[in-house]
């Protein structure tokens, strides 16, 4: 997440991509790790590095690099006569996306109406195969906003988004969350106590609310949005703290609570 300041004259830095010894690094080798791993398709399940190298326009050793990438991580795997395909690994991704987009679709029109009223930026947080992330926002009109990437990962333990996703869960699955997160970070231990009790609380009133847990300056609440009965994302809005008296977070917390229970109806096809 980052503060931008959209006045008229000011630039988004560009990062520039790098090359070491030939060899493409940063967003380049994403992108065409990326560009590989989409060139298997529904109507070409199987291909071999020379199919995926003249189809991209990439140099063969690239092509191969960038397969053995994908093998180690356990996304491809190699078939008879060396045609590869992509492994069972995968259909989380396609699961997770195709969730996301029917959300997403019935969201936005509340959304949107709520993003109007208040005018900031508003997102849908959901956990994926456990990891907090921003699968969606809507970017305010103003000058000064604060802007998120979609798919951008969150902080597992901060934030008013976690905290409402983490107390969707059934009791035993936020233990064995946060046994996994301090697990992998055990600079977090400090932080379960506080995050514990403060799950415990969202996942009672079904929202919750941060000060400056992520980023300073900020300040954010978030309210679970739910489908037949089961909490499947959170509804956040992140708001400047120079922007959020007591009583602007009051009609915040109101609003986003409202357009939640809103998207809920409407997922469950209730009125």
């Amino acid at each position: 997440m980052s503060i931008e300041d959209h006045s008229e004259g000011v630039k988004g830095r560009h990062m520039p991509e790098c090359t070491v010894s030939g060899r493409s690094t940063g967003p380049e080798s994403a992108h065409r790790a990326l560009d590989v791993l989409f060139s298997f398709r529904p109507d070409r399940p199987y291909a071999s590095v020379k199919e995926i190298a003249a189809e991209l326009g990439i140099p063969l050793p690239t092509a191969h690099r960038y397969i053995a990438l994908l093998r180690e991580r356990d996304l491809v795997v190699e078939a008879d006569r060396g045609r590869y395909h992509l492994t069972l690994r995968t259909l989380p991704l396609g699961e997770a996306a195709r969730a996301a987009t029917s959300l997403i679709e019935v969201a936005d029109p509340f959304v949107r109406e709520l993003m109007e009223s208040i005018d900031e930026t508003v997102l849908v947080a959901q956990l994926v195969r456990g990891q907090p992330v921003c699968m969606h926002r809507w970017e305010a009109s103003r000058r000064v906003r604060l802007s998120f990437e979609q798919g951008q990962s969150l902080p597992p333990l901060h934030g008013a988004s976690v905290k409402v996703l983490v107390g969707a869960l059934a009791v035993p699955e936020r233990r064995s969350y946060v046994e996994r997160v301090i697990g992998s970070d055990p600079s977090l231990a400090d932080r379960r106590q506080a995050f514990e009790q403060e799950v415990r609380l969202a996942a009672e009133r079904g929202w919750a609310t941060s000060v400056e847990e992520i980023d300073e300056g900020v300040w954010a609440a978030a309210a679970r949005i739910e489908e037949a009965g089961r909490g499947i994302a959170a509804l956040s809005v992140p708001c400047p703290i120079f922007r959020t008296d007591e009583t602007r977070r009051g009609e915040v917390v109101r609003q986003v609570r409202a357009t939640a229970e809103r998207i809920s109806h409407a997922l469950s096809g209730t009125a």
